[in-house]
């Protein structure tokens, strides 16, 4: 049986071409892709994410533009060891562009060499430090002396080892200064809480005191008005007419007492004028018949004719031995002497039972006053110091809690015994200038209403204050706000160095001598002042403070300090150095700026932070 063999038919020769074509296009597609692949791969000091940035033109594949645009070269020349480029990006890997004027001097990344450091994280170093013969640290795979003039070992298992073991303390410091942290907003909480519940019954109560000042000043202005009306009615009685007379009488013989101690001490002078110039040996009777009589009153006896006879008897019959001697001693004792040897003149002075002051005040005493008071009473409030007569002395606006205080002051001495009775005279603007005690009693009540009234009212007003919180100053969450008023120090050596949280700096001498004030809080103020307390980088800004307005430097301006913070568990001073004249540098550690991460467990409204299960 014959066989047969089946034949396919040929294809068509149009076909046929065509399909030939495609096989070399896919072919040489593939070729130029793994050739460009394994270009970037090769490419030294690229980044990964910057790899898309070094791949040849489409238009044509032999060619790369500088990444400014500037020029195109040859694909070949990247990392060839001459800088082509303006811009110093086709030397990635080499130190030949570490002199470009855009590149190097003008910081940009494409001077920079990239190291992987595989196993730690990655880094860049300036291209000029590349083959230098020096192992950067920074590169701590060796990637940057690749030529192999220095073999730098690949220490990036160590270092990322160590370098994980230090992040994850700082971030064990950080997750349990959150902690305190987050007790410290619950803190500045509950403050504000408090603060708030306070102010609401201060609200109240300047309410109830406001109103019980005003019914005050009605009872006030009540018992003025019946005051004013019993005190007219008291001045048109018979006795404040006479009191009135008496006390004008009393005026009177003061100012003509005046005037007769006046003469009378005139007259004394010129008899011991007299007295001291005269000269015995005149043989003038009747002169020395006088100045011996005024001699004898001066001496406190009597001056009358019969003294006078008296003492010119014996005179007239002493013998001429005699009276040199009588002479010298009549001299010395007739000589004036002191106002106070004048005995005579002395008796003549004394004021008796009725002093003078006594006399001169109860002139000026108001009238009214006296119909109130028996005369030995009046002698004992005519004795009162100046702490009962302080209104006498002071404005008039001041003189209502001059008086409450006085009161205030006598009713302690009465309740503990100190003193007795004490009756005192009262500022008054009625129209004689005399209160009743009903009178004093209810300014005394007002005085005491108002004074109540100012104290709640201050207090109300430093609790507002209090609570109006900052937060550039307290913090976004307050957490500044429950160290305030607290102290740190630390001990030098040489000083001792003491930080107050919005308070004062201050250093300390160790071994005597006086305390520096170094500067009072002022504000936060970051490095880059474009950051805000409520910006994107809000962290960041309670990472400094400034002290300003300390004590002045001998010469110099006033001391102040820049304080930078940093997260901890606890609150300390780190370090403190004097950085420039009279300003101070000083680090400080604190849980205020350990900030959670964002797995972190949220604060609750109703107490202080709860850890996690497997934190317990």
């Amino acid at each position: 049986m014959a066989s047969t063999r089946r034949t396919s038919s040929p294809l068509p020769k149009s076909l046929l071409g065509s399909l030939t074509v495609l096989c070399s296009v896919a072919i040489f597609l593939s070729s130029s892709a793994i050739a460009q692949a394994g270009s970037e791969a090769q490419l030294k000091g690229v980044a990964p994410q910057d790899l898309p940035l070094y791949r040849p033109l489409q238009s044509n594949p032999s060619q790369w533009q500088c990444l400014d645009g500037s020029i195109s070269i040859p694909f070949a020349a990247i990392n060839d060891d001459y800088c082509d480029c303006p811009d110093g990006s086709d030397e990635p890997g080499t130190s030949a562009c570490s002199g470009s004027v855009v590149g190097a001097a003008g910081g940009q990344r494409n001077a920079t060499f990239y190291c992987a450091n595989e196993g730690h994280i990655p880094a860049r170093i300036l291209s000029g430090r590349v083959n230098d013969g020096i192992c950067d640290p920074e590169c701590c795979d060796g990637s940057d002396e690749y030529d192999g003039k220095v073999q730098c070992p690949n220490k990036c298992a160590q270092v990322g080892k160590a370098y994980r073991k230090q992040k994850q303390q700082q971030e064990n410091i950080k997750r349990a200064g959150s902690k305190i942290r987050a007790g410290y907003i619950y803190e500045a909480k509950k403050q504000i809480e408090t603060l708030q519940a306070e102010i609401t019954a201060l609200e109240v109560e300047v309410e109830v005191a406001k109103e019980n000042e005003a019914r005050k000043q009605e009872e006030l202005s009540r018992a003025e008005s019946v005051g004013e009306a019993i005190i007219e009615e008291k001045k048109k009685s018979p006795l404040y007419a006479t009191l009135k007379s008496h006390q004008n009488g009393i005026s009177a013989l003061l100012d003509r007492e005046n005037e007769l101690r006046k003469e009378l001490r005139k007259l004394t002078d010129l008899l011991d004028d007299l007295s001291s110039g005269y000269n015995p040996n005149y043989q003038d009777m009747a002169v020395k018949g006088a100045v011996m009589a005024y001699r004898s009153w001066r001496r406190g006896g009597e001056l009358d004719a019969e003294d006078d006879d008296e003492v010119d008897e014996p005179e007239s019959v002493a013998d001429s031995e005699n009276e040199g001697d009588e002479a010298e001693n009549d001299e010395a004792v007739s000589s004036p002497g002191t106002m106070e040897e004048n005995i005579k003149l002395q008796k003549l002075m004394e004021e008796g039972d009725w002093p003078r002051s006594k006399l001169r005040d109860m002139a000026a005493k108001e009238t009214l006053e006296l119909m109130e008071d028996d005369l030995t009473k009046g002698a004992v409030a005519d004795q009162e110091g100046l702490l009962f007569r302080l209104h006498e002395y002071l404005p008039e606006p001041l003189v209502p809690y001059i008086d409450s205080f006085v009161d205030s002051f006598l009713d302690i001495l009465l309740k503990t015994n100190i003193i007795s009775g004490v009756k005192r005279s009262k500022s008054s603007s009625s129209a004689g200038g005399t209160e009743s005690a009903t009178v004093t009693a209810a300014r005394q009540a007002k005085n005491e209403a108002s004074q109540s009234l100012r104290k709640l009212n201050n207090s109300l007003d430093q609790k507002r204050k209090q609570v109006e919180a900052d937060p550039a100053k307290y913090g976004n969450e307050l957490e500044w706000k429950a160290l305030e008023g607290k102290c740190i120090e630390k001990n030098m050596g040489e000083y001792t160095y003491e930080y107050c949280f919005f308070g004062h700096t201050t250093q300390k001498p160790n071994k005597g001598g006086s305390n520096v004030r170094l500067g009072n809080f002022d504000r936060f103020q970051p490095l880059d002042e474009s950051i805000t307390h409520d910006g994107d980088r809000k962290e960041e800004f309670f990472k400094r403070q400034i002290y300003q307005r300390g004590q002045r430097c001998w010469n110099g301006p006033e001391r102040s300090t820049i304080v930078d913070v940093q997260c901890a568990m606890e609150n300390a001073v780190l370090d403190v150095f004097e950085a420039e004249k009279c300003i101070y540098s000083m680090k400080i550690s604190t849980p205020a700026v350990c900030y959670p991460s964002g797995n972190e467990t949220p604060l609750r409204s109703d107490g202080p932070p709860v850890p996690k299960k497997d934190e317990l």
